[in-house]
């Protein structure tokens, strides 16, 4: 698709909680235009984007317009899509060599008094649209006079990359590339068109996938933010700000933010709900409620009585880690040593509480008053708790075979943890699998058989009818495919040092292009064995990187500046220290 970039910069409008990323627009020109009767044209911008369409005729004329997401048949486009797929029509006039565009809509849903993000101050009406049709066309009508003017935050596409030996992989990345920059069109992450609201468990999501794009940080700082003062209503997702004020600090190398929300961070810990021996007592009820997962029916049958719920407890667990590595750097010594030992015991009750020694797995939850535990125990109960940090090595085997036998049992939503788990217990091979399926539940599904160009907010719209079309946190396996498959993240604040730990599975091959502040990591893996097995890394200037060799036995290094250092063995694996530089790594024969 052609770009015209515009990069016209908006005045924002000033939001009470948080200020917002700047949008740019583009004129984007139609992939396909096709003629399908007197005045009847067919448009099809290849994608779906949020903005408008701008007609510049050479003749006047009235015209109908339909805009959509869906189509009914080929080349016609739905106009009753259901739930909160979007459609509109509208009546134009068009007048010969001016610019015309339809005035749109939006409004919130019925129940929904507040809450919804203005547009930016300046910015036309925007809809999701990928399909244009025109009824009542002047004669002279051409494809080069009509255009979509889209929003979003600026992206840069040419920062990140990724192709491998699987079409599937490759079909599911640029799905969810995409839908990152898409759904950017407010300036700050929002769960989709339909509440045009931020949520702590979109951003999370988002806010990695972005980062795996595009070294761009200030947008999901910005909602961040944004969120310490306007929380949502399920626990879990207040307990998650910990999480994005850190991931904020680990990518970017910027701890002005951390400094700044020290204490709104600390108390969304909410250690007043610990019980004695140091569990979590969410809430089943009132404005705090525990969710678990999202629509309800992805939760694999999760005990819901319980005010002890594990998934909650893991939440609590891993933002009690990752707030004693904030307290000590923004200098609460005496902080970081308390919340060091909360984290400790509540990691030693779960495992002596919760834990099904007969079945491997963990059990749902407990109530704090008797001490007796939930006979169920769903999927959730044990891939948050191996993502989120709960359980201990010795385990991790029976763990992973309990999650593995359940397959994708989750939403798109907890699709994130599960696959985090998966590659955090070595299951690459079922996690390639899960992120190349074609099933109901897989993103393939999104965009082969719904006809999504942005990911879903739910697998399929037998799961949830009022799914909607551009939802960002179903963008999971952007951020998994470079965080765990390529296996690059940060170790040190601003990619100072970063660990590459590959898990290629049964790929022949796969290379990455992955945006850091201190310049572009560029990864390729060839080879399924030992003896085949070949790595080719860039470490950027004013950074270190930490390689995991996936393979026992010793290892060849090519190239750099000096020499790779041996820095420790992992269950018989080198783990090879790598100067900046462009690298080769092969397994010794």
């Amino acid at each position: 698709m052609r770009l015209l970039l515009i990069c016209l910069l908006l005045p924002l409008c000033h939001l009470s909680a948080a200020e917002r990323s700047p949008v740019i627009s583009a004129a984007e020109a139609p992939v396909s235009c096709e003629k399908k009767g007197e005045g009847h044209w067919f448009v099809d911008f290849g994608k779906a984007a949020f903005g408008n369409v701008a007609i510049t005729a050479d003749a006047n004329a009235k015209v109908t317009l339909h805009m959509g997401e869906a189509l009914s048949a080929p080349g016609v486009i739905n106009r009753k899509p259901g739930g909160t797929v979007r459609y509109q029509k509208h009546e134009l006039e068009l007048t010969a060599r001016k610019e015309a565009s339809p005035k749109l809509s939006w409004q919130p849903p019925d129940w929904m008094k507040s809450g919804f993000l203005d547009l930016p101050k300046g910015s036309p009406e925007v809809m999701p649209f990928r399909y244009v049709e025109i009824e009542g066309a002047p004669s002279s009508f051409t494809a080069d006079q009509i255009r979509r003017i889209s929003w979003s935050v600026a992206f840069n596409e040419a920062a990140s990359d990724f192709d491998s030996s699987s079409p599937e992989l490759n079909a599911v990345w640029k799905l969810c590339k995409h839908s990152i920059k898409a759904t950017s069109f407010l300036g700050l992450y929002v769960d989709g068109d339909r509440e045009r609201k931020p949520y702590e468990a979109d951003v999370l999501i988002n806010q990695l996938s972005h980062y795996c794009l595009d070294a761009h940080y200030d947008t999901a700082r910005l909602t961040h933010e944004y969120l310490l003062e306007t929380p949502t209503w399920p626990t879990e997702w207040r307990l998650q700000s910990v999480i994005l004020g850190w991931h904020d600090f680990l990518w970017s190398g910027d701890d002005a933010s951390l400094k700044k929300h020290y204490n709104d961070l600390k108390g969304r810990a909410m250690t007043e709900r610990r019980t004695k021996d140091g569990l979590f007592q969410g809430w089943n009820d009132g404005e705090i409620k525990d969710i678990i997962d999202w629509p309800a029916g992805e939760r694999d049958g999760y005990d819901m009585k319980p005010v002890v719920k594990t998934v909650v407890t893991a939440y609590h667990y891993r933002a009690l880690v990752l707030l004693e590595k904030i307290a000590t750097q923004v200098g609460k010594a005496s902080d970081a040593k308390e919340f060091a030992q909360l984290a400790e015991q509540t990691r030693a009750t779960v495992n002596t509480s919760l834990w099904d020694e007969a079945r491997g797995c963990y059990l749902d939850g407990l109530d704090p008053e008797s001490g007796k535990a939930s006979s169920h125990a769903s999927a959730h109960a044990s891939f948050f708790a191996l993502a989120l940090g709960l359980v201990p090595e010795e385990r991790t085997s029976r763990v992973a075979a309990f999650i593995k036998g359940r397959g994708m049992s989750c939403s798109v939503y907890g699709a994130q943890f599960l696959l985090d788990a998966l590659y955090d217990a070595g299951e690459a091979e079922q996690a390639l699998s899960l992120l190349a399926s074609h099933s109901q539940k897989s993103w393939l599904n999104m965009s082969e058989k719904v006809g999504s160009t942005i990911t879903l907010e739910a697998w399929d719209p037998a799961l949830k009818p009022n799914l909607d079309w551009n939802h960002a946190w179903g963008t999971a396996p952007t951020n998994i495919i470079a965080r765990r498959l390529m296996g690059i993240e940060p170790l040190e604040p601003g990619f100072k040092r970063f660990r590459v730990k590959p898990q290629t599975a049964s790929l022949g091959h796969a290379k990455i292009k992955f945006p850091t502040p201190k310049g572009s990591v560029n990864l390729e893996i060839e080879g399924k064995d030992a003896n085949t097995w070949l790595a080719k890394v860039t470490v950027p200037t004013g950074s270190a990187a930490e390689f995991h060799v996936p393979f026992p036995g010793a290892a060849m290094t090519e190239g750099g500046t000096g020499e790779a250092v041996p820095l420790r063995e992992e269950k018989g694996h080198k783990v090879l220290g790598l100067r900046p530089g462009n690298w080769t790594i092969r397994m010794q024969q």
